[in-house]
């Protein structure tokens, strides 16, 4: 959806809608990213691993873990597993040289269990701030910034500001 769009639907000016989130943009509230359909580029395997490893090596198992680039999600959890990673590969023989040649060879992580995803239901791009729920800290301050009540067509009063230095 464009600022324009926006815009139109919430009665608020574009400007002030871009500025707005620019600011959401620039504490970390938001941000922008274009996700690729893997399947579409031929990458037609997803799967979540489970990790069971030696916790005293998380932080390091967890910098292997980022450099690695079938992975696109970890996460240190609790229950069953200690660390879970969401993975894309082309094939199954490319998952099992993923498991067998780049996971298991990382210090520190005992054993994995492989979970496929043949059905995406829901993903992850699709979260949005729960109804009823409200923001916390400065995102809610920069959300809740007072309206200009007038319509966008309404004249205003006063003189324009000047960008000279004074």
């Amino acid at each position: 959806m464009s600022y324009a769009q926006v815009s139109r639907a919430t009665r608020i000016p574009e400007s002030t809608v871009r500025r707005r989130m620019e600011r959401l943009q620039q504490q970390g509230v938001i941000e922008f990213a274009l996700v690729a359909d893997p399947a579409r580029l031929g990458f037609d395997l997803r799967a979540v691993v489970g990790l069971t490893i030696d916790q005293r090596r998380l932080t390091e198992i967890g910098a292997a873990l980022r450099d690695l680039s079938d992975v696109t999600f970890a996460a240190f959890v609790t229950g069953t597993f200690d660390i879970v990673i969401h993975i894309v590969v082309q094939s199954q023989e490319a998952l099992v040289a993923f498991l067998t040649e780049r996971l298991s060879v990382i210090p520190g992580v005992r054993s994995a269990e492989t979970l496929m995803m043949p059905y995406i239901i829901k993903p992850a791009t699709a979260w949005v701030l729960p109804d009823g729920a409200s923001a916390t800290s400065s995102a809610s301050a920069l959300v809740a910034e007072e309206i200009d009540e007038r319509p966008p067509s309404a004249p205003r009063r006063g003189r324009a500001r000047s960008n000279r230095a004074m």
